[in-house]
């Protein structure tokens, strides 16, 4: 996969994702260009029209080549005492995926769990959403969501689910060391099969004269409440 962006660069080099780099001619090239060697990563150096047109206006002038990709979902280790992991029950929104991703790993959730189908992929544009924190967490794939719950509720894990329609409100929430949170789609919510496997709602109070958040702002609000209380 082609990724581009100055922040995912950065990043993916950090956690050796980087396979090749293509880098227009600017000022920074010679930056680009010399922790790329002392990696012993190659690299091409594209005049700035020929980059602009293979890259587009918007790559800031870096893209390379990454290994990015989902794991599969019995990879995630849960023999441990205390691990935190969110579910993207059917997110297709790019920019939003990446935005969850970004507030996941700001709280310490690492570990995201989305289904097969109907779940954006991981694009570019995550990718840069998440300002490249995406190398720097696991993301996983479930073939069924509801059957992934059930296995885990079985190794101790407590569930919980963001829904509009509880009755307990997010600040009175206290989450077990071994917790799975489950975050909805932007239209839809949370599917009715997935989400009768939780095994505790909250809703998130709001005051304004709207009543709902994007996922990627709830999922900022729910991650810091669970890494804090």
């Amino acid at each position: 996969m082609i990724v581009y962006g100055k922040n995912p660069f950065w990043e993916a080099l950090k956690t050796g994702n980087i396979r090749k780099a293509y880098i227009k001619e600017t000022k920074e090239t010679d930056e680009y260009k010399n922790i790329l060697k002392k990696k012993k990563i190659p690299f091409d150096v594209l005049k700035n029209t020929e980059f602009n047109e293979k890259f587009g206006f918007e790559a800031q002038g870096v893209a390379f080549e990454s290994n990015l990709k989902f794991k599969d979902e019995y990879e995630i280790d849960t023999d441990v005492s205390s691990l935190k992991i969110a579910v993207l029950d059917h997110i297709q929104d790019p920019q939003n995926f990446g935005a969850v991703i970004r507030a996941g790993h700001c709280f310490g959730i690492n570990h995201f769990v989305v289904a097969k189908n109907n779940q954006v992929n991981i694009t570019p544009t995550v990718v840069k959403a998440s300002a490249g924190s995406i190398f720097h967490v696991n993301l996983y794939m479930a073939v069924n969501i509801a059957r992934f719950l059930e296995r885990l509720i079985k190794e101790n894990f407590f569930v919980y689910a963001a829904d509009v329609n509880a009755s307990l409100a997010l600040k009175n929430v206290s989450f077990a060391e071994k917790s799975i949170v489950i975050l909805g789609s932007e239209g839809k919510g949370i599917r009715p099969n997935v989400l009768k496997r939780a095994d505790e709602r909250f809703y998130i109070p709001m005051y304004g004269k709207i009543d709902s958040l994007n996922v990627s702002q709830s999922a900022t609000i729910v991650f810091y409440h669970m890494h804090y209380f």
